[in-house]
């Protein structure tokens, strides 16, 4: 049997397949109402489109789940011409935040990631470990419109190896899949199932930290993103192209970006 197929249960994909052998992670699934609620103490559900999100169950089952305690800086739940719903972050002061979520057992990760951008006025953080990934050794970003019309990826042990992806001009929906490994100097983007763009610069040594995912912000101060997330999955692990085919669909399905 192969790889892709080991992942389907009943003729589906199911991305807590990804973390069936113990990986570190998360995975944020706005089309879950289950998973959504209107405050950060997870108290009040979330209803009906145009409400507040302050917190989002991780479904990966390691329980780090997002909160946003500031009413005025929680992201809306939405839903997209196509009947998909979302996060969406308004490019001002809307940001979601893991508790430290600890990734020193690995330096590898993989994240999966359907959005869309509105804008490539600014720089829009999607997921960032750490409050600073440009000097926090052990961490990794992944980004839109760094500069411009493009995605971006970063990841760094001691020693910081980035990757830019261009040409891709606001508005524009994409199902985004970064590799990065730190003791091999991989770091990968793919942007809607085209071949990837990668970098084989030096990133240092050691793993990965013990710190927040911060999402559509980074460190809840600055680089709003101004857009759509439909899902992210990070994956504390190296993952075959059977798993990143799979992960790229599930999101490509929920996202419709391609």
């Amino acid at each position: 049997m192969s790889a892709l197929l080991t992942l389907f249960d009943d003729g589906g994909f199911n991305p807590r397949s990804l973390f069936a052998s113990g990986e570190q992670g998360i995975w944020l699934d706005p089309s879950d109402f289950s998973t959504l609620f209107q405050d950060s103490a997870g108290t009040t559900p979330v209803t009906a489109v145009g409400q507040p999100v302050g917190k989002i169950l991780d479904k990966s089952g390691r329980g780090n789940h997002a909160t946003q305690s500031t009413g005025a800086s929680r992201p809306t739940l939405q839903q997209d011409s196509n009947g998909l719903y979302y996060l969406s972050f308004d490019g001002a002061d809307d940001g979601m935040a893991t508790p430290s979520i600890n990734f020193t057992g690995t330096d590898a990760v993989t994240v999966f990631a359907g959005v869309r951008k509105n804008s490539d006025a600014a720089a829009g953080i999607l997921a960032e470990l750490s409050t600073n990934s440009d000097s926090t050794n052990g961490t990794f970003e992944l980004v839109a419109s760094v500069g411009g019309n493009n995605y971006y990826a970063q990841s760094r042990g001691t020693v910081r190896s980035t990757i830019n992806a261009t040409g891709y001009v606001a508005p524009h929906s994409a199902v985004l899949v970064a590799e990065a490994k730190i003791s091999t100097d991989i770091l990968r983007l793919h942007v809607n199932n085209a071949a990837p763009l990668s970098s084989a610069t030096d990133q240092g040594t050691g793993n990965y930290g013990n710190y927040p995912l911060y999402i559509g912000r980074r460190g809840g101060t600055s680089l709003p993103f101004n857009g759509r997330i439909y899902q992210l999955i990070v994956r504390g692990a190296e993952s075959n192209a059977g798993q990143i085919a799979a992960g790229e669909a599930w999101c490509n399905s929920k996202t419709r970006a391609y």
